[in-house]
């Protein structure tokens, strides 16, 4: 092993061991792997806490024994834990290094990470550190990460499972695609949209949240497959099987076009896949009554068809509030 690679290994060693010091809540064994200094600098940013920046060992000290002193229960399964996309730079007696932690909370949990370090005595010291949580990965429907050739960059877990065998998309050599080749137009190019979008000059919150329904054909109960291309944490991301989402624009076609509270009830039962008869059967109401409510519904939507109407259902965003 060369001089270079040997300290590619002594800082992965360093950031693996302190990582397991924090899940052990020994102070003093991750104290060890940090640079000791008012220069020192810890920064994090938390979707549901914002921001937070502690300069100067002190502070950081301060900190981490405030945390887990809080928080004393060890996190014994540290093999959970795994790191992707590592980058190592080293300059002279720095390095920086950049990696995606994966697991440290629970789950598919995700951090990007930055970590700038020094030698010190022969040995690799933290000097700083940048932590960003993703917000996608805490999502409860299956979500993959795509790239503007629909190549798979990441899947959260329920992803994995599921994607095997799901009858509306399919994975060829590291690519998404739709299951039924006609459909894959609608795939691509709702990825290219959002590609667009992202790499536009408006940033991404002061701009309305762009999301893309791809029309995936039926499964075999006859009911629609849909997926959804969107954008959330500066990433191009695709959800399927999402309930949630469903009833997210449903709810938002019920202030778009102004649908009453039976009309919504049609509508949700349309998009999963009933025809009338099913769902006056759910409703205990005849069929003309729902015949009449469609027509309504289609006069509001400006659509002549269900099929058309699950496509603007779906298409539609919850207004700001």
């Amino acid at each position: 092993m060369d001089e270079s690679e040997a300290d590619k290994a002594a800082i992965l060693a360093v950031i693996r061991s302190e990582t397991e010091a924090w899940l052990q809540r020994d102070f003093e064994a991750l104290a060890s792997h940090w640079l000791q200094s008012p220069q020192t600098r810890r920064m994090e940013y938390f979707a549901s806490l914002g921001i937070r920046i502690d300069e100067g060992w002190d502070a950081i000290a301060a900190r981490l024994e405030t945390i887990m002193e809080h928080f004393p229960e060890k996190h014994a399964d540290f093999e959970r834990v795994r790191w992707e996309k590592v980058n190592i730079v080293i300059a002279g007696n720095m390095a920086w290094v950049t990696y995606d932690q994966i697991g440290i909370d629970a789950g598919d949990d995700l951090k990007r990470e930055l970590k700038i370090l020094h030698r010190v005595d022969g040995g690799w010291k933290i000097g700083c550190m940048v932590m960003l949580e993703s917000t996608v990965e805490q999502a409860n429907s299956p979500l993959m990460e795509v790239d503007a050739d629909k190549r798979i960059l990441w899947t959260n877990r329920l992803a994995q499972e599921r994607i095997r065998d799901h009858q509306g998309l399919a994975v060829d050599a590291g690519r998404l695609r739709a299951r039924r080749r006609e459909h894959d137009p609608a795939l691509r190019d709702a990825v290219h949209l959002a590609f667009r979008e992202l790499q536009g000059q408006t940033r991404l919150s002061l701009s309305p949240k762009q999301a893309w329904a791809v029309a995936l054909g039926e499964d075999t109960a006859g009911v629609p497959l849909y997926c959804w291309v969107w954008l959330e944490d500066g990433k191009a991301l695709v959800s399927f099987d999402d309930a949630e989402t469903v009833a997210r624009r449903i709810d938002g076609a019920k202030e778009i076009y102004g649908l009453s509270p039976a009309q919504v009830r049609l509508a949700r039962l349309i998009v999963d896949g009933h025809d009338l008869a099913g769902a006056a059967e759910l409703l205990a109401v005849s069929i003309n009554t729902l015949r009449t409510q469609l027509q309504r519904i289609f006069g509001k939507t400006g659509v002549r068809s269900q099929a058309a109407l699950v496509r603007s259902l779906l298409s539609v965003e919850a207004p700001n509030k």
